[in-house]
């Protein structure tokens, strides 16, 4: 019994040691610029698609980049939708993402002249121009955008069909196209670039 008793005396004082020396080093390390910090999520998984399941909490917008189109993620305070993401595509990329060789082949367009209306797997984009006479990559800043942000039934990227409209013209069934992807991973942009939801 003496034994037991002094076992537990000098675990009790070895576990009240090493509270005290975590309370001394905690200062010392914050002195060297050493912080405790949480886990930070930076941007979308190495494929460059939301997970099937999880709430999209950031934009993902496609810009064009030489030789194809380049994603970025804009940290956002919740989740965000196709009808979101669409409009801020269309605000083009900010200061960091145009430092970083990113534009965007998309036209100049009227405030309140685009439309986006989501269903089941589906996101309809109405324009007030003629789709047909946009570039292949300005269609698809147009549709990853679309379908790489939230749509109902929270489908797989490549599932979702886009259908652009406008000047009484259409285009209908439209996929992310993967090969003009530059880069499959998605650095998030800086907290500046945070998501404003459209007025």
């Amino acid at each position: 019994m003496r034994t037991s008793a002094r076992t537990a005396r000098r675990r009790a004082a070895a576990v009240a040691a090493l509270g005290a020396l975590a309370a001394l080093a905690a200062p010392a390390l914050a002195g060297c610029g050493i912080e405790p910090t949480e886990v930070i999520e930076v941007g979308q998984p190495a494929q460059g698609a939301k997970r099937p399941g999880v709430p999209v909490t950031e934009a993902r917008l496609y810009f064009a980049f030489p030789g194809g189109l380049e994603p970025r993620s804009r940290p956002a305070g919740g989740v965000v939708s196709a009808e979101m993401a669409v409009p801020l595509l269309l605000q083009g990329p900010n200061e960091a993402e145009r430092a970083q060789g990113l534009y965007s082949e998309l036209p100049r367009m009227r405030p309140g002249g685009v439309e986006v209306v989501t269903g089941e797997g589906t996101v309809t984009i109405r324009l007030s121009i003629d789709p047909t006479r946009l570039s292949p990559i300005a269609r698809n800043q147009l549709v990853c955008t679309a379908s790489h942000n939230g749509v109902p039934g929270d489908p797989r990227p490549e599932d979702v069909r886009v259908d652009l409209t406008g000047a009484g013209k259409d285009l209908k069934g439209l996929v992310c196209d993967s090969e003009l992807v530059v880069s499959k991973a998605s650095p998030t942009a800086p907290p500046a670039a945070s998501v404003l939801t459209p007025g």
